[in-house]
């Protein structure tokens, strides 16, 4: 009489490696770089002004990066787009199979700078942006609300991302890798909204610009107007 012997189990080569555990010397890094984040956040000159293109109604989306080119382009879009993109290239290479060591700590220290400088972001805008319009009522319609509350809405999957590289989210491997993934995706929806109602024109819902109101039919101003 044969007897079966039990199937061993197969080894999954698509296994995302283990994350590994954050050292004292990667979370008082990290953590300095959100201390720096948050001081230059608040203390830096005021990056939003000078943004607005005449003639051409815009979101304040639109003109935080016209202003100072091409540093506010550089600072508020390509630098956060790219750590973005960064992890989500890798983390989708990770998914097909055993990759170079580079990959894994590519995709890793994109994780552990996401947080830090979207903190620093979102600090800044909020002290030189988001109150002042609020307070002095400036906001530019729906169109405007919704591109600049949508960007600085990414500042929370990216900071996810970060305390899920330092181990403080999620319970084991898997759990790590889905919040991670998870806050990638939600980032980048986030993003979108944003350039989508950041380039939009915000009379399209609704906003009429005051300085539009004063105009002659022939698209001159009237006389006594200029403000």
């Amino acid at each position: 009489m044969t007897t079966l012997s039990p199937a061993r189990p197969v080894a999954d080569s698509r296994r995302l490696p283990a994350m590994p555990e954050a050292s004292n010397a990667t979370l008082a890094t990290v953590g300095g770089l959100a201390l720096l984040a948050i001081a230059l956040g608040l203390f830096l000159p005021d990056r939003t002004v000078g943004g607005d293109m005449p003639g051409m109604p815009s979101t304040h989306y639109m003109g935080l990066l016209a202003a100072s080119q091409p540093w506010n382009l550089l600072l508020f879009m390509a630098l956060p787009v790219v750590l973005a993109e960064t992890l989500a290239i890798t983390e989708i290479a990770l998914l097909f199979g055993p990759k170079p060591a580079w990959v894994r700590t590519l995709n890793r220290v994109a994780g552990l700078l996401a947080g830090p400088v979207m903190l620093g972001i979102l600090l800044h805008l909020i002290r030189y942006a988001v109150a002042p319009l609020t307070v002095n009522g400036g906001w530019r319609g729906p169109a405007d609300v919704i591109a600049v509350l949508a960007y600085l809405a990414g500042a929370v999957p990216m900071m996810g991302i970060t305390l899920v590289e330092l181990g403080l989210l999620g319970d084991d491997e898997r759990s790590r890798w889905r919040l991670h993934a998870v806050f990638v995706a939600a980032f980048l929806v986030v993003a979108h909204i944003a350039m989508i109602f950041g380039m939009l024109d915000p009379s399209v819902m609704g906003w009429q610009d005051p300085a539009s109101t004063h105009l002659m039919p022939d698209g001159t101003q009237m006389p006594g107007m200029h403000h």
